[in-house]
């Protein structure tokens, strides 16, 4: 295959709906060539890098079948979708869905085990719009714990900008269940016509819920800093120092045990917002989200 080939095809999504680890299975399988870093943001923040730069960070393998990218701040970041129109007419996309109240709350504990948030779930639900308000794409990026999941407005916009494509549409549970986790993955070779790997590592868990051993490595390795500044001098090569940063990362990782959300501690507002996004997802998609009402 040519090294400078464009993906056929997308997982667009969700954020906190089991994509790294979907992408970690995925990336053993030959048949695929996938970005060496899942989510390399190029269509969505860092376009200005220019295409070669995002090329340049797939896989150097010798022969595949497929190629493609997991990166759901795409279905998120309203130009993504214009900026993957430029170069690709149509290609497939995948789409995970998760019941977007419960979507909401692994955002926020992601958000909080990374420094960036001290409020409350139901605190930080009620100063989503303040701070969003503000056009801070940090803000975008780590506080919209209820604007990613109006599902259906996302995927209109891409339906309409890719009129020839082709979707397929999942629900997390259905992944996270051990009974339908194998015909799950099933349905992704399918869609892309490729023949069924049986020998993948299902058992992989990417990004686990998580405390951190050390907050000052933590802050360390999640903001710009003089350590970001010391490695690019240091190391010019940027795989190598994605493949130091992240081993530095797990290393400063513990996994926890996550307590469930409890609904009756949010605002009767954030219920019927989850019961209304899940119904206009039901209806644009046919994906049955009964299970999903509270």
């Amino acid at each position: 295959m040519k090294p400078d080939k464009l993906p056929d095809f997308f997982i667009l999504g969700v954020q906190k709906a089991a994509t790294s680890t979907i992408h970690a299975i995925l990336e053993k399988d030959s048949q695929f060539s996938l970005p060496y870093k899942k989510e390399t943001h190029f269509f969505s923040e860092n376009y200005d890098k220019k295409i070669n730069w995002y090329l340049n960070q797939y896989n150097s393998l010798s022969s595949y079948i497929i190629r493609g990218e997991v990166d759901p701040s795409y279905i998120f970041y309203k130009k993504a979708s214009s900026n993957i129109k430029k170069y690709i007419d149509s290609p497939k996309f995948i789409i995970v869905f998760r019941k977007p109240i419960d979507r909401a709350y692994s955002h926020y504990l992601m958000s909080k085990s990374r420094g960036y948030e001290n409020y409350s779930f139901n605190e930080a639900l009620l100063l989503e719009n303040e701070r969003l308000s503000d056009s801070n794409n940090f803000s975008y990026s780590h506080y919209s714990y209820l604007l990613r999941g109006n599902y259906a407005e996302q995927i209109m916009m891409y339906k309409k900008k890719f009129p020839k494509s082709k979707f397929l549409y999942m629900k997390y549970d259905d992944f996270t269940n051990e009974e339908t986790k194998v015909l799950f993955l099933k349905k992704i070779y399918d869609f892309l016509d490729l023949s069924f790997n049986e020998n993948l590592n299902i058992t992989l868990h990417k990004n686990k819920s998580h405390s951190t051993k050390n907050k000052f490595v933590r802050d360390l390795t999640h903001t710009d800093n003089f350590l970001r500044d010391v490695l690019k001098k240091i190391i010019p090569t940027e795989y190598l120092r994605f493949k130091i940063l992240n081993k530095i990362k797990e290393f400063n990782q513990k996994d926890i045990i996550v307590k469930k959300l409890n609904y009756k501690d949010i605002d009767q507002r954030f219920i019927d917002w989850n019961n209304n996004q899940s119904n206009l997802l039901s209806k644009v998609t046919y994906l049955n989200t009964k299970d999903w009402i509270i």
